[in-house]
């Protein structure tokens, strides 16, 4: 391990001021240690300044491609993932957890999972990580950080002929999580009520999900679609049931196609400000807007871009992993 521990909590004690969330922690696993091993360097962009900071390097024991990453409070877990064996690519079931607060322990195993997993979908809520995909014998199952267990998660009859849409979404405010389910027939949106342990559909035919997707308060924003130059996004009332009017304020520019953020998490900093971030190929960089949405008391959407541009930070990756808050 190499780095400065004591920086490493440090930085996670910067990363949220005033109840909104100013850096991002991401992994990078492109380098190897002198060794040879694949190794793990953490850093921290910094949203205000358009900085990235090397914060640690870890070589975690055995930690597979594909794994999912989860935070929990001052917690990392990877979880699951494949791994080579005689040309066969195999899932596995291994979970390794990393404390932001004591780094010098570095990464450490904790009880595996029931099913080896493959690119799971996986969220943490009051204390429990819950894992969806990636296994063809178990739908789901539930990890209790405190008791160190996994148990299965009760399985919704949808589930049978649809597959569940990345990513699942926690809406805390309501003790529940979103998942969309998509089939040759149906996309629905359901609630896994995680306090009942009971789901629910909200909505039958709800055909707009993407990897960009947020819910605050009754309203889910989903971003469906890139042209050469503008961005489209959908706003849905889940509690009302019906889809709202979005308008942008200031123009929402892409610039270069080649850079659009197909996939890029939307992480919410707080309040009504949202936070897109992706890795442009072309410019070699990260990039990211920051940019505001909220009712505008007309039964509609208001969205303006923070600043009215996206910014830069120049880091060079092949696959960085953001950490979500």
């Amino acid at each position: 391990m190499s780095g400065n521990t004591r920086n490493c909590s440090s930085y996670f004690d910067a990363r949220q001021r005033y109840g909104e969330i100013k850096g991002l922690f991401f992994l990078d696993e492109t380098q190897r240690d002198t060794e040879g091993k694949r190794r793990t360097d953490l850093h921290f962009l910094d949203l205000e300044r358009g900085e990235i900071s090397d914060v640690l390097s870890t070589t975690p024991p055995d930690v597979p491609v594909g794994s999912t990453v989860v935070t929990c409070g001052n917690h990392v877990y990877t979880i699951g993932g494949t791994i080579l064996q005689g040309g066969i690519l195999r899932s596995l079931n291994h979970v390794f957890r990393f404390d932001f607060k004591h780094a010098e322990r570095g990464w450490r195993k904790v009880s595996s999972m029931l099913y080896p997993r493959g690119l799971p979908e996986a969220l943490a809520a009051q204390g429990k990580i819950y894992v969806f995909k990636g296994s063809r014998d178990c739908f789901g199952e539930v990890y209790d950080i405190s008791g160190d267990s996994w148990v299965p998660l009760c399985v919704p009859s949808i589930a049978e002929y649809s597959g569940v849409s990345r990513p699942v979404l926690l809406d805390s405010s309501l003790s529940r999580i979103l998942v969309h389910f998509s089939g040759d027939r149906y996309r629905s949106l359901y609630a896994y009520y995680y306090n009942d342990k009971s789901w629910v559909c909200l909505d039958r035919k709800f055909p707009y999900w993407s990897p960009t997707v947020g819910i605050v308060g009754n309203v889910l924003y989903v971003f469906h679609e890139i042209s050469d130059d503008i961005c489209s996004w959908k706003a849905y009332d889940v509690q009302d049931k019906k889809w709202l009017p979005v308008k942008w304020l200031t123009e929402f520019s892409l610039y270069q196609p080649f850079t659009a953020p197909v996939g890029a998490p939307l992480i919410h900093l707080g309040n009504d400000k949202w936070c897109m971030v992706w890795r442009s190929i072309t410019l070699n960089c990260f990039e990211y807007l920051i940019f505001r949405m909220w009712r505008n008391g007309h039964g509609g959407i208001y969205a303006a871009a923070v600043d009215g541009y996206r910014t830069s930070a120049s880091f060079g990756s092949v696959n960085p992993t953001i950490l979500m808050p």
